[in-house]
């Protein structure tokens, strides 16, 4: 299942990050070699094992896949499928989170990839939000007549659009890699003593036991980077698919990231004010 959904992260890349023919084919490439290896593993689960609760997930992740590539090579309704492989990796994802098995062991250098793609990725959507205040800045000057305030070393609209493209790609890539190594840490073997959720360890919760303030802090976790990932892929399909206008884009990824900084700032009180409540 693990390597369905590097082809749906893959096909979701790449139905985002443009419209050419390389971006389009390469996409649905990807999700049918996804909807293949899902529709193996839920005929092995159903005809082998009988387990229609283990199939359900990749199931409807594979359906979700068909509805995709139906949209885009036959429907011609490329909105739909940019917006249907990603749902089918947060299935796959979701999956994986609230039902571990057995991946591999982390190790240094995944934890390193881990944890700087997250990093990275919400840097740049800091840098996102810095860039569309400039554009959003620039625009409403040019609009009103008052070049004069914007000073010399104030960048270009063209060039300040072609940053923040980046930008945004930049950082949903990175924080896609960011939730696909997650995956990995959470379905690790358990270590230590810490049980059935040793694995969650992996993810940087130390200790022998984890306490459900601790379990808290990492659901929490796993739920600012969706939320994140989330703003990314409807900021791009805007700009992208739907064809928005540039100072659409730098509002939306403006006002985008301030609403999530202060649910930032909300849950990081809800996770620590928890314990009290529940005591």
């Amino acid at each position: 299942m693990f390597a369905a959904m590097l082809a749906y992260a893959l096909a979701s890349l790449l139905y985002v990050s443009g419209t050419t023919k390389f971006f389009r084919v390469g996409g649905n490439t990807s999700l049918m070699a996804g909807v293949a290896i899902l529709a193996l593993l839920a005929q092995n689960q159903l005809l082998t094992h009988g387990n229609w609760v283990a199939s359900a997930a990749p199931l409807l992740a594979a359906m979700i896949g068909v509805g995709a590539i139906a949209a885009d090579r036959w429907l011609g309704v490329r909105l739909a499928a940019a917006m249907l492989a990603p749902l089918g990796m947060l299935v796959l994802l979701v999956r994986f989170f609230v039902s571990p098995a057995p991946q591999m062991a982390p190790t240094m250098i995944l934890t390193g990839i881990h944890v700087g793609m997250a990093v990275a990725g919400q840097v740049m959507a800091i840098a996102v939000c810095v860039l569309s205040v400039l554009y959003w800045r620039q625009h409403n000057a040019l609009k009103h007549h008052k070049i004069l305030e914007l000073g010399p070393d104030v960048p270009a609209l063209d060039r300040l659009d072609h940053w923040l493209k980046i930008a945004l790609v930049s950082g949903f890539i990175m924080l896609t890699c960011s939730l696909v190594t997650g995956a990995l840490f959470v379905t690790a073997p358990p270590q230590g003593n810490l049980g059935g959720l040793g694995a969650l360890g992996a993810l940087g919760t130390p200790g022998e036991s984890l306490v459900s303030g601790a379990l808290l802090a990492l659901r929490t976790k796993i739920l600012w980077a969706i939320a994140v990932w989330s703003w990314y892929l409807a900021i791009l399909v805007a700009r992208n698919i739907l064809r928005s206008p540039p100072r659409i884009v730098a509002r939306m990824s403006a006002v985008g990231f301030a609403l999530m900084a202060v649910a930032w700032f909300g849950l990081i009180f809800f996770v620590a004010e928890a314990p009290k409540f529940a005591g």
